[in-house]
């Protein structure tokens, strides 16, 4: 099941990938349960039932655990086979809208409680940026919740710098309340997965890390595309076996796969779950080798500027397109 959030008529709602002749169409979710309570169990009250158990946001969504999942996947599976037959039952053309068009795709998870970004978490990608070797235990650092845009949202270009990179990674969305777990039943608390691009002022990271630590530098606005989907974790078999990619205007700038990653998945969980995490928490695993900052003197830069288009894909996940633009 592929989740969303998605704006349409100025109102952020949540939503369910469902396919109709071949193309995706985006369910209100909200709406579909509804009805799914009214046509399937009789519950005249399934309008504001709906609202109250599945929450007003992705966040409250996910809080409701495997309940509200179950109901999201019934919703589906019923809307579905109204189609299948020929019609819509009492949902309208207004419930079920087309990507892109009439509604606009945010993050499907567009303010995480916490975004934990791994880093120095691919063997190739430390030796581009350093001759030091990789850490011996998971690393990594905050960004700002406010820094999330969708899959289709321009990246502002911040005046403060001129050396702007990106970095292809997988986003883990946690489901469960997530405390001290161990890395065998760490994929447990998932809810599912989503592509993510972790964009970066170099130059502003460079001058906060003369004090010993940087923020300023992961956290400018825009600084961190999700999406396009949450797609949860029954229809991706193993997380730590995807290929990963990344092009600017078109031409590969990053191409590996999650095997690579010294500290797995299980592992980043396991570890970080230590402070608690909770549903919506979302950490991201780490880049590989090929970002701009890893190219060498004489070679070309690979640096991103204004008009740029950065493509982040994640098998059996999703794309992200986003363009820069000056601010």
């Amino acid at each position: 099941m592929k989740l969303v959030t998605f704006a349409h008529l100025d109102r952020e709602k949540l939503g369910a990938v469902i396919t109709i002749a071949g193309k995706h169409r985006i369910l209100d979710l909200h709406r579909g349960y509804s009805l799914y309570l009214f046509e399937v169990e009789g519950n005249s009250g399934g309008e504001s039932l709906a609202a109250a158990l599945l929450g007003q946001d992705m966040c409250d969504f996910l809080t409701g655990g495997e309940r509200n999942l179950d109901a999201a996947r019934k919703t589906v599976e019923h809307v579905a086979r109204q189609i299948d037959e020929g019609g819509l039952g009492r949902l309208t053309a207004a419930d079920i809208l087309p990507e892109p068009g009439q509604i606009r795709l945010k993050a499907p998870v567009p303010r995480p409680g916490a975004l934990i970004s791994a880093g120095k978490n691919f063997s190739d990608h430390v030796a581009e940026m350093s001759s030091r070797k990789g850490p011996s235990h998971p690393v990594a650092f905050l960004k700002l919740p406010g820094t999330v845009i969708g899959a289709e949202e321009d990246i502002p270009y911040p005046a403060e710098t001129n050396k702007l990179d990106y970095e292809v990674e997988l986003a883990v969305v946690i489901g469960r309340p997530c405390h001290s777990v161990t890395a065998e039943a760490a994929l447990d608390y998932v809810a599912g997965y989503a592509a993510f691009n972790d964009i970066s002022a170099r130059d502003v990271i460079r001058q906060e890390n003369q004090y010993g630590i940087h923020l300023m530098g992961k956290s400018f606005p825009g600084f961190a595309p999700m999406g396009p989907y949450l797609v949860t974790k029954d229809e991706v078999a193993d997380p730590q076996n995807l290929k990963v990619q990344l092009r600017v205007n078109g031409a590969v700038r990053q191409d590996s796969h999650l095997g690579y990653m010294i500290f797995k998945i299980r592992d980043m969980i396991a570890y970080w779950s230590q402070i608690r995490l909770n549903p919506g928490d979302v950490l991201t695993t780490g880049t590989p080798r090929g970002v701009a900052a890893g190219r060498k003197a004489g070679e070309t830069p690979w640096w991103l500027k204004p008009g740029d288009i950065v493509e982040a894909e994640v098998e059996s996940v999703g794309c992200l397109r986003n363009r820069i633009v000056a601010e």
